[in-house]
Protein backbone atom coordinates (compact mmCIF):
# COMPACT_ATOMS: atom_id res chain seq x y z
CA UNK A 1 0.00 0.00 0.00
CA UNK A 2 1.39 3.39 -0.97
CA UNK A 3 1.72 6.30 1.45
CA UNK A 4 -1.18 8.06 -0.30
CA UNK A 5 -3.43 5.05 0.20
CA UNK A 6 -2.34 4.74 3.85
CA UNK A 7 -3.21 8.38 4.46
CA UNK A 8 -6.61 7.89 2.82
CA UNK A 9 -7.28 4.82 4.96
CA UNK A 10 -6.48 6.83 8.07
CA UNK A 11 -8.99 9.44 6.93
CA UNK A 12 -11.59 6.74 6.27
CA UNK A 13 -11.15 5.24 9.74
CA UNK A 14 -11.93 8.58 11.32
CA UNK A 15 -14.77 9.33 8.90
CA UNK A 16 -16.21 5.88 9.48
CA UNK A 17 -16.62 6.56 13.19
CA UNK A 18 -18.56 9.74 12.45
CA UNK A 19 -20.70 7.99 9.85
CA UNK A 20 -21.48 5.07 12.16
CA UNK A 21 -22.48 7.44 14.95
CA UNK A 22 -24.74 9.55 12.73
CA UNK A 23 -26.13 6.99 10.28
CA UNK A 24 -25.37 3.54 11.66
CA UNK A 25 -22.64 0.97 11.14
CA UNK A 26 -24.22 -0.63 8.07
CA UNK A 27 -24.36 2.73 6.32
CA UNK A 28 -20.79 3.51 7.34
CA UNK A 29 -19.43 0.21 6.03
CA UNK A 30 -21.19 0.63 2.68
CA UNK A 31 -19.94 4.19 2.22
CA UNK A 32 -16.35 3.32 3.11
CA UNK A 33 -16.33 0.44 0.63
CA UNK A 34 -17.62 2.70 -2.13
CA UNK A 35 -15.24 5.50 -1.18
CA UNK A 36 -12.27 3.16 -1.59
CA UNK A 37 -13.40 2.31 -5.11
CA UNK A 38 -13.96 5.97 -5.92
CA UNK A 39 -10.51 6.88 -4.64
CA UNK A 40 -8.78 4.18 -6.70
CA UNK A 41 -10.42 5.58 -9.84
CA UNK A 42 -9.83 9.19 -8.83
CA UNK A 43 -6.23 9.08 -7.65
CA UNK A 44 -4.57 9.34 -11.10
CA UNK A 45 -6.64 12.46 -11.74
CA UNK A 46 -5.60 14.37 -8.59
CA UNK A 47 -3.52 17.22 -10.04
CA UNK A 48 0.22 17.39 -9.59
CA UNK A 49 0.85 21.09 -8.99
CA UNK A 50 4.52 20.80 -8.14
CA UNK A 51 4.74 18.14 -5.46
CA UNK A 52 6.81 19.01 -2.42
CA UNK A 53 7.87 22.27 -4.07
CA UNK A 54 4.32 23.60 -3.75
CA UNK A 55 2.98 24.43 -0.30
CA UNK A 56 -0.55 23.68 -1.54
CA UNK A 57 0.04 20.20 -2.98
CA UNK A 58 -1.38 18.59 0.21
CA UNK A 59 -4.58 20.59 -0.35
CA UNK A 60 -5.12 18.74 -3.60
CA UNK A 61 -4.38 15.39 -1.97
CA UNK A 62 -6.98 16.02 0.71
CA UNK A 63 -9.53 17.19 -1.83
CA UNK A 64 -9.17 13.82 -3.54
CA UNK A 65 -10.35 12.29 -0.26
CA UNK A 66 -13.23 14.74 -0.04
CA UNK A 67 -14.46 14.04 -3.57
CA UNK A 68 -14.26 10.27 -3.04
CA UNK A 69 -16.23 10.45 0.22
CA UNK A 70 -18.80 12.81 -1.25
CA UNK A 71 -19.44 10.55 -4.22
CA UNK A 72 -19.84 7.53 -1.97
CA UNK A 73 -22.20 9.32 0.42
CA UNK A 74 -24.16 10.76 -2.49
CA UNK A 75 -24.64 7.25 -3.87
CA UNK A 76 -26.17 6.38 -0.51
CA UNK A 77 -28.53 9.33 -0.40
CA UNK A 78 -26.66 12.10 1.35
CA UNK A 79 -26.21 15.73 0.29
CA UNK A 80 -22.87 17.48 -0.32
CA UNK A 81 -23.22 19.35 2.97
CA UNK A 82 -23.40 16.02 4.81
CA UNK A 83 -20.07 14.89 3.37
CA UNK A 84 -18.42 18.22 4.12
CA UNK A 85 -19.75 18.09 7.68
CA UNK A 86 -18.11 14.69 8.19
CA UNK A 87 -14.82 15.98 6.77
CA UNK A 88 -14.94 19.07 8.95
CA UNK A 89 -15.43 16.99 12.07
CA UNK A 90 -12.59 14.62 11.16
CA UNK A 91 -10.13 17.46 10.51
CA UNK A 92 -11.23 19.22 13.70
CA UNK A 93 -10.54 16.02 15.65
CA UNK A 94 -7.12 15.62 14.08
CA UNK A 95 -6.10 19.19 14.87
CA UNK A 96 -7.44 18.99 18.41
CA UNK A 97 -5.07 16.12 19.16
CA UNK A 98 -2.36 18.78 19.27
CA UNK A 99 -2.02 20.88 22.45
CA UNK A 100 -3.86 24.16 22.29
CA UNK A 101 -0.72 26.21 22.94
CA UNK A 102 0.99 24.52 19.99
CA UNK A 103 -1.92 25.24 17.67
CA UNK A 104 -1.87 28.91 18.68
CA UNK A 105 1.91 29.06 18.23
CA UNK A 106 1.62 27.64 14.72
CA UNK A 107 -1.06 30.21 13.97
CA UNK A 108 1.13 33.03 15.26
CA UNK A 109 4.10 31.92 13.16
CA UNK A 110 2.16 32.63 9.96
CA UNK A 111 2.57 36.33 10.72
CA UNK A 112 6.34 36.11 11.23
CA UNK A 113 8.75 37.62 8.73
CA UNK A 114 10.18 34.24 7.60
CA UNK A 115 6.67 32.88 6.96
CA UNK A 116 5.68 35.92 4.94
CA UNK A 117 8.89 35.67 2.91
CA UNK A 118 8.17 32.00 2.17
CA UNK A 119 4.57 32.66 1.20
CA UNK A 120 5.56 35.53 -1.08
CA UNK A 121 8.14 33.26 -2.74
CA UNK A 122 5.49 30.59 -3.28
CA UNK A 123 3.08 33.17 -4.67
CA UNK A 124 5.65 34.43 -7.18
CA UNK A 125 6.24 30.84 -8.26
CA UNK A 126 2.51 30.36 -8.87
CA UNK A 127 2.37 33.43 -11.09
CA UNK A 128 4.73 31.76 -13.56
CA UNK A 129 1.86 29.33 -14.25
CA UNK A 130 4.08 26.29 -14.52
CA UNK A 131 1.13 23.95 -13.82
CA UNK A 132 -2.19 24.58 -15.52
CA UNK A 133 -4.15 23.04 -12.63
CA UNK A 134 -2.37 25.12 -9.98
CA UNK A 135 -3.48 28.06 -7.88
CA UNK A 136 -2.40 31.50 -9.07
CA UNK A 137 -2.14 33.81 -6.11
CA UNK A 138 -0.43 36.69 -4.37
CA UNK A 139 0.12 38.02 -0.86
CA UNK A 140 -1.44 41.33 0.13
CA UNK A 141 -0.84 43.27 3.32
CA UNK A 142 -3.69 45.02 5.09
CA UNK A 143 -4.03 47.28 8.14
CA UNK A 144 -2.09 46.25 11.23
CA UNK A 145 -0.86 42.69 10.88
CA UNK A 146 -3.59 41.63 8.46
CA UNK A 147 -2.28 39.42 5.69
CA UNK A 148 -4.31 38.19 2.74
CA UNK A 149 -3.70 35.35 0.32
CA UNK A 150 -5.59 36.31 -2.83
CA UNK A 151 -6.22 33.66 -5.47
CA UNK A 152 -7.01 34.68 -9.03
CA UNK A 153 -7.20 30.99 -9.95
CA UNK A 154 -8.22 28.29 -7.49
CA UNK A 155 -6.93 24.76 -7.99
CA UNK A 156 -9.65 23.31 -5.76
CA UNK A 157 -12.45 24.80 -7.83
CA UNK A 158 -10.72 23.71 -11.05
CA UNK A 159 -10.52 20.18 -9.66
CA UNK A 160 -14.18 20.14 -8.65
CA UNK A 161 -15.17 21.31 -12.13
CA UNK A 162 -12.98 18.69 -13.81
CA UNK A 163 -14.56 15.98 -11.65
CA UNK A 164 -18.10 17.17 -12.25
CA UNK A 165 -18.74 17.88 -8.57
CA UNK A 166 -19.52 21.59 -8.78
CA UNK A 167 -21.95 21.07 -5.89
CA UNK A 168 -18.92 21.02 -3.58
CA UNK A 169 -17.71 24.45 -4.70
CA UNK A 170 -19.71 26.47 -2.13
CA UNK A 171 -17.85 24.62 0.64
CA UNK A 172 -14.32 25.00 -0.74
CA UNK A 173 -13.23 27.22 2.17
CA UNK A 174 -14.44 25.06 5.08
CA UNK A 175 -11.01 23.85 6.22
CA UNK A 176 -9.60 27.39 6.31
CA UNK A 177 -12.28 28.33 8.82
CA UNK A 178 -11.67 25.14 10.80
CA UNK A 179 -7.95 25.66 11.37
CA UNK A 180 -8.34 29.40 11.90
CA UNK A 181 -10.75 28.85 14.79
CA UNK A 182 -8.29 26.56 16.53
CA UNK A 183 -5.12 28.53 15.75
CA UNK A 184 -6.36 32.05 16.50
CA UNK A 185 -5.69 33.20 12.94
CA UNK A 186 -8.76 35.43 12.57
CA UNK A 187 -9.63 34.47 9.03
CA UNK A 188 -12.28 36.04 6.86
CA UNK A 189 -12.76 33.56 3.99
CA UNK A 190 -16.11 34.81 2.74
CA UNK A 191 -14.85 35.78 -0.74
CA UNK A 192 -14.50 32.65 -2.87
CA UNK A 193 -14.72 31.64 -6.50
CA UNK A 194 -16.90 28.75 -5.34
CA UNK A 195 -19.55 31.28 -4.30
CA UNK A 196 -19.40 33.12 -7.61
CA UNK A 197 -16.79 35.74 -6.70
CA UNK A 198 -14.05 36.72 -9.15
CA UNK A 199 -11.36 35.51 -6.76
CA UNK A 200 -10.77 33.74 -3.48
CA UNK A 201 -9.32 35.70 -0.56
CA UNK A 202 -8.09 34.36 2.76
CA UNK A 203 -7.73 37.40 5.01
CA UNK A 204 -5.89 36.66 8.25
CA UNK A 205 -5.44 38.82 11.33
CA UNK A 206 -3.89 37.34 14.45
CA UNK A 207 -6.30 36.90 17.38
CA UNK A 208 -9.22 38.44 15.50
CA UNK A 209 -12.40 36.41 15.79
CA UNK A 210 -12.72 33.95 12.94
CA UNK A 211 -15.63 34.81 10.66
CA UNK A 212 -17.88 31.88 9.76
CA UNK A 213 -19.31 32.68 6.29
CA UNK A 214 -23.04 32.10 5.79
CA UNK A 215 -22.35 29.21 3.41
CA UNK A 216 -20.72 27.32 6.29
CA UNK A 217 -23.25 28.00 9.05
CA UNK A 218 -24.85 24.59 8.56
CA UNK A 219 -21.41 22.92 8.56
CA UNK A 220 -19.61 24.63 11.43
CA UNK A 221 -22.29 26.61 13.24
Amino acid sequence: MTSRHRAFERFLRSAGLVLARDYGQTYSDAVLDDARGEYRRLLPEVPDIGGVQNVFQPVMTVNGWIVALHRAMNTHGRAPADAIRVCQEVFDQWLQKLPGFLLRLIGRLLFSAPARWYLEKQARRSQRRGYVDDFVWRVERGPGDEMSLVFDECAVNKFYEAQGVEELKPYCNFFDVTYSRLMGMGIDASETIGLGCDRCALRFQHNRETTIPPNLNEIIG
